[in-house]
């Protein structure tokens, strides 16, 4: 898999899932409920905050209700940029959705550290094209497209692309009810692609981030609201700030269980081998020149097995004849039993 890096954080590297507390438009037009979302994601320990940014006029026809959402509801140039700068101070990454070209040149113009293309911007090669040839890294959502559309625009952002492109297994529906979400093609995505898979989530709960990064997710966007009884689309199915920081802290847990793959016992389990393991140990009183059996013999824990004989030889020492009195709880060795 072909990681690359947002700023000085690693996309794509194992056990360490980049959480993205994407704000939309859940700020509703205000820059101040924007900050506020910033500082919640912060406390969150998410890793970044992204917004959407289209102009109405470029991106939807005038009869659309997207057109009469981003006409109520964008953020101005200047706040933006105020934002990128507060964000910035709060040491948390923030970019946004260019939603179109004269968007896309604010990518540009404000530095951001990444782009994101949207599922509906997916097949929008033009935009994909010039989004490419900024230099940044690109996060791509797959909502609504086959993989044929995937592959097509992929080869495009390739052609000019150098910093970074990773892919969202994403369902396009606003809340995604359970049977639309299909969490195993994330490992297909993985196998074909070879590049950083995340996952973009429109379900209502946390149990889908949470199972996609047990499938190997190296990305997870999550909606983000202060207060999902607001008005608006995405409101309703975005987490409150608890919630999102619920989500971060089971993540990393889920990180932490990953572990390293290696089959071994753990460090600290190593000391505990010599208590828990059995010996071969003598169940009764055991006089010299007495046959060993099964009712005189046994397999026991005792306060050090380290040093006992190992399970694996207790065929080997029954039907053998003791040298010499051996006392209950005392650990049989080759050495005290006749051969």
């Amino acid at each position: 898999m072909k990681s690359f890096k947002i700023k000085n954080r690693i996309i794509g590297k194992k056990n360490s899932t980049f959480v993205i507390a994407e704000i939309g438009l859940n700020h509703n037009g205000s820059a101040n409920q924007c900050a506020q979302l910033i500082d919640k994601a912060k406390l969150a320990n998410a890793d970044a905050v992204k917004l959407q940014v289209s102009d109405a006029n470029e991106s939807y026809s005038t009869s659309t209700n997207s057109y009469k959402v981003f006409k109520k509801n964008s953020l101005k140039e200047s706040e933006i940029l105020k934002l990128k700068k507060y964000a910035d101070k709060k040491k948390i990454l923030f970019f946004f959705t260019a939603g179109d070209f004269k968007s896309l040149n604010l990518v540009k113009n404000l530095k951001m550290p990444a782009v994101k293309i949207s599922s509906g911007l997916m097949t929008n090669i033009p935009l994909v094209t010039e989004a490419s040839k900024i230099g940044i890294p690109m996060i791509i959502s797959t909502g609504m497209c086959y993989k044929k559309e995937i592959i097509d625009t992929l080869k495009t952002a390739n052609k000019y692309n150098k910093s970074g492109i990773a892919l969202l297994k994403c369902t396009s529906l606003y809340p995604a009810p359970d049977n639309s979400i299909n969490l195993l093609a994330i490992e297909k995505f993985i196998s074909t692609f070879k590049i950083p898979i995340g996952y973009s989530d429109h379900t209502v709960d946390n149990l889908a981030s949470l199972l996609a990064v047990g499938l190997g997710a190296t990305i997870i966007e999550k909606h983000f609201t202060l207060d999902k009884k607001q008005q608006g689309l995405d409101h309703k199915l975005s987490l409150e700030p608890q919630e999102l920081k619920n989500l971060v802290n089971d993540i990393r847990r889920v990180n932490i269980l990953f572990g390293n793959s290696l089959i071994r016992p753990h460090n600290k389990e190593i000391p505990k081998r010599k208590e828990y393991f059995r010996g071969i140990m003598a169940i009764k009183n055991i006089f010299k020149n007495e046959k060993l059996t099964i009712s005189n013999v046994g397999l026991k824990r005792s306060l050090n097995n380290k040093t006992s004989l190992n399970p694996k030889y207790f065929h080997q020492v029954l039907d053998k004849y003791a040298k010499q009195n051996i006392k209950i709880d005392e650990k049989i060795f080759f050495s005290k039993i006749k051969k």
